[in-house]
């Protein structure tokens, strides 16, 4: 195993206790987003930078689609389902626009959907965050601490890219119905949606380790939510104690594997705004949802293979 620089590592537990620090002391769940930890994953730890995308365009994205997730809350009044289909759509567009291949911006767009988040706090607090991983990764950068990484727009084959996303817009909409009519809204948790469209990319290497992807994730729902079950909910610690101990337990697991999937960060801090009564059925869901969507991305990739 390769020695890997410690300091990113440290610096990364500290942006996620930091975040849900100041949520505690002002008493504003709305601060806690889940990417963000996914965010120092793919910035600050993975070898190579995860997405394409300048530092600039990061950050906006982040702050736009946050924005448009709670505008889609506050403002239109349709069935949560084109709600969902309607966010996906519009990140969609967006990856094109910006000429990038952020795929986080799912999740900021769709998170405060599933949870019906109304409040400015969330898309403010995403932003400042945001900002400070750019701000940091730059500073790593400098120091030889973290991987260099020049962005250069990326050219789509707009072809392409328009038949890939009819697929996976069919399949996000197909499951998002189930989900939502089911009740059982964590099977198209936010970080899964990123995971399936990263997935179903032409990223056959990130395709030919799925198991392990599959079960590192799962390992780390049921870390999150269990802990903060026992923790939390049975003896009233409180849930920083939890996020300190699920965030090392996910460096260390990172750090000794060398498993730098930005998305399993998400999955483990997601537990810490669910409801409580979702904690024990949440690695289930989460298991469910994820096997689903790495088939359906095992199937669009086969289907884009036949074609090409």
């Amino acid at each position: 195993m390769k020695k890997q620089n410690l300091f990113p590592y440290i610096l990364t537990f500290l942006m996620v206790c930091l975040m849900v620090g100041c949520s505690l002391l002002l008493n504003e769940p709305e601060i806690i987003f889940p990417e963000i930890t996914a965010l120092t994953i793919g910035a600050w730890l993975a070898p190579k930078q995860v997405w394409k995308t300048s530092s600039l365009k990061l950050v906006i994205l982040i702050m736009i689609y946050a924005i448009i997730g709670v505008c889609l809350v506050r403002y239109l009044h349709m069935s949560l389902t084109f709600k969902v289909m309607l966010a996906f759509l519009l990140c969609n567009l967006g990856l094109i626009i910006s000429h990038t291949t952020f795929a986080p911006l799912i999740s900021a767009c769709i998170l405060p959907i599933l949870m019906h988040t109304e409040s400015w706090i969330y898309p403010i607090s995403a932003t400042i965050m945001a900002f400070m991983i750019v701000v940091i990764q730059n500073f790593l950068q400098k120091k030889g601490d973290c991987h260099p990484y020049h962005y250069e727009p990326v050219q789509f084959d707009y072809r392409h890219e328009f038949t890939l996303f009819i697929k996976r817009f069919i399949i996000i909409s197909i499951l998002g119905f189930l989900a939502i009519r089911l009740n059982n809204r964590l099977l198209i948790a936010p970080p899964l949606i990123v995971a399936f469209f990263e997935l179903s990319g032409n990223h056959k290497k990130l395709r030919s380790h799925s198991l392990k992807l599959y079960t590192f994730t799962v390992f780390m729902a049921f870390i999150g939510a269990y802990l903060r079950y026992y923790l939390t909910v049975q003896n009233h610690f409180s849930i920083i104690w939890v996020v300190m101990l699920s965030t090392f337990i996910l460096l260390c697991c990172i750090y000794y594997f060398e498993i730098f999937f930005p998305p399993v960060g998400a999955i483990t801090i997601l537990p810490m705004i669910i409801q409580p009564d979702l904690l024990l059925v949440y690695p289930i869901l989460i298991a469910s949802g994820f096997a689903l969507l790495i088939i359906a991305a095992f199937l669009i990739s086969a289907d884009n293979s036949l074609v090409n």
